[in-house]
């Protein structure tokens, strides 16, 4: 009986070192960094800070200085000709550097993805969708389906298929390893 015992609490033990090894490990790979701008431009616009976290995620990796192949800049991976947009839908400076900068770029990108969400009525799938494919591409989607909504499984882009998916991945883990983070979360 008392192996019995020894071996539960020994287990126990070991499970609540394994636990916190796992939720480590996933901060690891899930990181949050710049939660100030995150939290800041998220409430000023009105958009899930766990969204943004998902998009940079997926886009950047929070790395401020990454460039993709097709030009895109910075943490949300603007192209300059969208960031210029809206740049001057916010009335703000604009200047292809400044989209290194982590506040600019999450101010930016922050407006562009509820500029998305509204667009297509809350559908935050479609939102996404347009966020890496183009507005024009998700509307010609749309168009060919005769729906106002797609499902994931229906994204004929295997690129943005993969990046939709990443993102609401990403999405639900920042909402389980950062639970505390943000103060309003409910958009």
């Amino acid at each position: 009986m008392k192996k019995k015992v020894i071996i539960i609490v020994l287990l126990l033990v070991l499970l609540l070192f394994f636990e916190r090894f796992y939720f480590f490990v996933l901060k690891q790979i899930y990181p949050l960094k710049f939660s100030e701008s995150i939290s800041k431009y998220s409430s000023e616009i009105g958009v899930d800070p766990y969204l943004i976290c998902a998009i940079i995620k997926s886009e950047s990796n929070f790395n401020q200085h990454a460039v993709s192949r097709k030009g895109a800049v910075g943490l949300m991976q603007l192209s300059p000709s969208t960031a210029k947009w809206v740049a001057q839908k916010l009335k703000v400076q604009y200047s292809d550097e400044n989209l290194y900068n982590p506040d600019y770029n999450i101010k930016l990108g922050s407006w562009y993805i509820k500029y998305l969400i509204n667009y297509y009525n809350g559908d935050i799938k479609l939102a996404v969708a347009a966020y890496n494919a183009g507005l024009t591409n998700v509307d010609k989607w749309l168009s060919n389906i005769k729906r106002y909504t797609i499902e994931v499984t229906e994204i004929p882009f295997k690129e943005t298929n993969h990046f939709v998916r990443r993102v609401f991945k990403s999405y639900e883990m920042y909402k389980k390893l950062y639970p505390k983070a943000f103060k309003h979360t409910d958009y």
